[in-house]
């Protein structure tokens, strides 16, 4: 009974520990993510700011 008690236990353990380890790997995952999305955003930017800074210097050359 008691062997069957500690290895219950270990399994808990070993399952605790995955859950910690899948864990970190989300939140690895998500700033990664987020990071991408935020080079996305960056570059859709720059675009519209150049995009607009050249249709303003067409628009001063007429």
């Amino acid at each position: 009974m008691e062997t069957l008690m500690r290895l219950i236990l270990e399994c808990l353990y070993c399952l605790l520990a995955l859950c910690a380890c899948g864990f970190f790997v989300f939140m690895i995952y998500t700033d990664i993510k987020k990071d991408q999305r935020d080079e996305e955003m960056d570059r859709r930017r720059e675009k519209r700011e150049e995009e607009y800074h050249r249709k303003r210097m067409e628009s001063i050359q007429k």
